[in-house]
């Protein structure tokens, strides 16, 4: 497998190349990060990146870009820590090109590590058509299935912002925003769920009605194996507030959706952000946000729940004050919260990290290049995989850096 690695050149299509640092670690907390290493590209038609690290320290790292007139996934893996990386391997068929570069494909990993993908395809018939696709892949990313349809058939209609998560089980389950009902201006919220290991998927089913059209949606599974699903929901005077509703028979049902914030933000248009998810034991949810409410400016906020999401406790995350909070996402460490945003003023943009206990946030970026929409990814031995996007001037890289507990040893 040696001669498929890929060297660091600036002439290959993907590249991993170590950034300078100030020193060899930078701590946050009691996370210490190592330096950075990127995957560069020759220009910006790339969305941002989805990232996973599995249990043996395996990256994996997908992003759609345009590829002539057609827009393909891509994705790259690294057994060394993000020292060098496979070739680019396509995910996609012909017949099944994501629809645009607004987002990053969805990515999770199964628990015999199986590798899936997930995205909005293009479809013929209306204006906005789309179906929900899955790809999977059973040998480290090396090939893919072809990919399978996730929703039902039905007349050609707008459909995307799908998340996903493995149970620990092995279940698949998917969440996406459907137009089928064709209601002017708000989506559905719909769900469905594979128990064959992504091979095919059962009857799909609403969970809501009157979803916010573009915000993305979020859903993880708790180790118990309860859904949760997190949405913007539209109420009455354009009121658009995060939701969560939770399954504890594998989506058979769902309660009626919590609101979690209150936050009371009235747009008459869809605001392009969805709310981030992470569950751990004893019905404890945690959610990360952006919202713009009636007496707050924009910022970003933190909610738990002790009762498996039916009410919340909320609580803004420290961002600097004279910069623009935004793009929150989670995840969890020995079942501490792990909060990663970005920052931006005229002059600086940064992802800033904070773990659970921190005092205050650290950065994860070095330099003035612009850096935003960040992701994390645990594993099981607790491995942190951080990531972003940085512009250049003529192009763009995915960065990441691997944090690891000050008291571990690698």
């Amino acid at each position: 497998m040696k001669d498929a690695v890929m060297k660091v050149l600036l002439s290959l299509f993907v590249s991993a190349a170590l950034i300078p640092v100030s020193s060899a670690a930078s701590r946050a907390g009691q996370v210490s990060f190592g330096p950075p290493f990127s995957i560069n590209n020759p220009d910006k038609k790339v969305s941002s990146p989805a990232a996973v690290i599995d249990d043996a320290g395996k990256i994996y790292a997908g992003w759609m870009r345009e590829d002539g007139e057609k827009i393909n996934i891509h994705v790259v893996s690294s057994n060394d820590g993000g020292k060098t990386f496979f070739a680019p391997v396509k995910v996609n068929g012909g017949l099944d090109n994501p629809t645009g570069l607004h987002a990053s494909p969805s990515m999770a990993l199964g628990p015999k590590g199986e590798l899936y993908v997930a995205w909005t395809a293009a479809r013929s018939g209306a204006e906005f058509a789309a179906e929900i696709r899955l790809a999977r892949s059973t040998d480290g990313g090396a090939t893919f299935a072809p990919s399978v349809r996730v929703n039902q058939e039905t007349p050609p209609s707008s459909r995307g912002f799908e998340s996903m998560a493995v149970g620990p089980d092995g279940a698949v389950y998917i969440v996406w925003l459907d137009g089928r009902e064709n209601r002017h201006s708000v989506s559905s919220t719909y769900f469905a769920r594979s128990v064959d290991g992504g091979k095919t998927f059962l009857k799909d089913r609403r969970i809501d009605t009157d979803s916010c059209p573009c915000c993305r949606t979020a859903v993880t599974v708790s180790p118990q194996g309860h859904i949760y699903a997190a949405w913007r929901k539209v109420f009455k005077g354009d009121i658009r507030e995060i939701v969560v509703s939770r399954s504890t028979d594998g989506g058979a049902d769902f309660t009626a959706p919590a609101v979690v914030g209150n936050d009371g933000w009235e747009i008459a248009g869809c605001p392009h952000r969805g709310p981030a998810l992470a569950a751990s034991g004893g019905s404890l949810l945690h959610v990360a946000w952006y919202t713009e409410g009636k007496e707050t400016s924009p910022s970003v906020y933190t909610a738990r729940s002790g009762d498996g999401g039916l009410s919340f406790s909320k609580t803004p995350l420290p961002w600097a004050r004279g910069s623009f909070p935004d793009h929150p996402v989670m995840t969890l460490k020995n079942g501490a919260q792990i909060t990663a945003w970005e920052e931006t003023t005229p002059v600086l943009s940064k992802v800033v990290f904070m773990a659970e206990g921190d005092e205050r946030p650290e950065q994860l970026n070095q330099g003035v290049r612009r850096a935003h929409d960040p992701v994390l990814s645990v594993n099981g031995r607790g491995d942190l995989l951080a990531g972003w996007v940085q512009e250049e001037i003529r192009a763009s890289r995915f960065v990441f850096r691997l944090g690891h507990t000050v008291s571990e040893k690698r």
